[in-house]
């Protein structure tokens, strides 16, 4: 640094009197001189602009702002959004419903307010009660299509805003669908056909009796009687599936458990008066909340099922317990059976499967779709050679009126001084 500033000055000096050497021999008439003396002063000043330029120094570019804090943080939560599959909603105070993320900006395609959301969506979102998961189909978005909201409430710039994600389960939908209809034509269909071979066979059988100069008359009776029990028994088939896919919603009602045990259990000793039926109710609860003719075919068809498996059984007998339990009730159904083999106990409850020769295998289905209508489930629990026990769990549901008079905001009475 010191020795480009001693050079600066040397050929300022230099400069200068070279000028002055030009100016003095013009002067004096040398005009040869003194041109030579104003191309050394040229000469010593560009090279001395030269060396000035090579001197500069031209500083970087600024470096951009740093990003405050709460903005850097904004950056990075909008770029996690935008990555996330599932389309991200909120719902502000006013109605107002904005896409929060790419996905959801796709799907309605709007980038901030939706202005005509979907009412099935809204209707969700602004369902009373705390925020949980709800299944919704959207149709005003393009093909309908099937989703799982879960929703959230974010206080936000002093307000409520209610945020959803939308998880597309359409796919799976239409995987299960086609499974279940894969299997209910699987099954229909060799219930059907091993019910219409003999059918077929001891008609074609008749027939040709008949075609025979004396006919057999006895024997055509029985091949015709046979017959006609099969064709009843495919019909009850036929309605037995019926029952099972048209099972309505359950009409709860207050049930005393002592009336329900002890209707069981005189239906019970009605149609098997030589099996014995214990009935354990101490821990039980005064009642339960059910659709009480639904429960009572539910349990009833278990019942006949621990009855029917002890038709070689000496001393048989039936054991129907029922226990209050942490917001449940426990009934239990054990028999002293012969019990169940691995491959029964893993197709005990698919719709028409039965190892009894009058069976129709729709039963403990029925039963255990009748229990999950009603929150809780019908399961074969502690299976041994010796016997079954199957479990129903009952969950403490609330009558309509009781949920309206739990959910409705308390008003102080007269006497009471509300909080501040």
């Amino acid at each position: 640094m010191v020795s480009d500033r001693v050079r600066a000055v040397l050929q300022t000096l230099g400069a200068a009197g070279a000028g002055a050497a030009a100016m003095l021999a013009a002067v004096q008439g040398l005009y040869a001189t003194a041109l030579l003396g104003l191309l050394i002063a040229a000469w010593i000043a560009v090279q001395s602009m030269v060396d000035a330029s090579r001197r500069i120094v031209v500083p970087p570019p600024p470096p951009p702002p740093a990003a405050l804090p709460d903005e850097e943080e904004r950056r990075r939560l909008i770029a996690y959004l935008d990555l996330s599959p599932a389309p991200l909603v909120a719902l502000d105070e006013r109605g107002r419903l904005s896409a929060v993320n790419r996905a959801a900006r796709h799907l309605f395609g709007r980038n901030d307010v939706v202005p005509e959301p979907p009412a099935a969506l809204i209707a969700a979102l602004t369902a009373p009660g705390p925020p949980g998961t709800a299944t919704i189909e959207l149709s005003d978005t393009g093909e309908p299509r099937n989703y799982v909201l879960a929703t959230g409430d974010l206080a936000l710039s002093g307000q409520m805003i209610r945020i959803g994600a939308l998880i597309d389960i359409d796919a799976e939908l239409k995987a299960a669908e086609a499974t279940a209809l894969r299997e209910l034509v699987q099954v229909l269909s060799h219930e059907i056909v091993n019910a219409l071979t003999p059918i077929a066979s001891l008609a074609e059988t008749a027939v040709a009796m008949l075609d025979d100069p004396v006919p057999a008359l006895p024997e055509i009776r029985d091949a015709l009687s046979i017959v006609a029990r099969r064709a009843a028994s495919l019909h009850r088939f036929g309605e037995s599936y019926r029952s099972l896919a048209r099972l309505p919603a359950p009409m709860l009602q207050r049930i005393a458990v002592p009336r329900l045990v002890d209707d069981l259990a005189t239906l019970f000793a009605t149609r098997w008066p030589t099996i014995a039926l214990v009935a354990e109710t101490s821990s039980a609860p005064a009642y339960i909340v059910a659709d009480p003719d639904q429960l009572t075919a539910a349990l009833w068809a278990v019942l006949q099922n621990a009855a029917e498996v002890q038709h070689d059984t000496q001393a048989p007998q039936v054991t129907l317990s029922v226990r209050a339990l942490l917001n449940k009730t426990l009934i239990t159904i054990a028999d002293k059976g012969p019990g169940m083999s691995e491959p029964v106990q893993a197709e005990i409850f698919r719709p028409f499967f039965t190892t009894k020769a009058e069976g129709t295998g729709i039963g403990l289905a029925l039963g255990r779709q009748i229990l999950r209508s009603h929150k809780g489930d019908l399961s074969l629990a502690s299976p041994s050679p010796t016997g079954s026990r199957f479990e129903a769990i009952i969950p403490s549901l609330l009558l309509p009126n009781q949920e309206e008079q739990a959910t409705a905001p308390r008003v102080p009475a007269p006497t009471e001084v509300p909080p501040p």
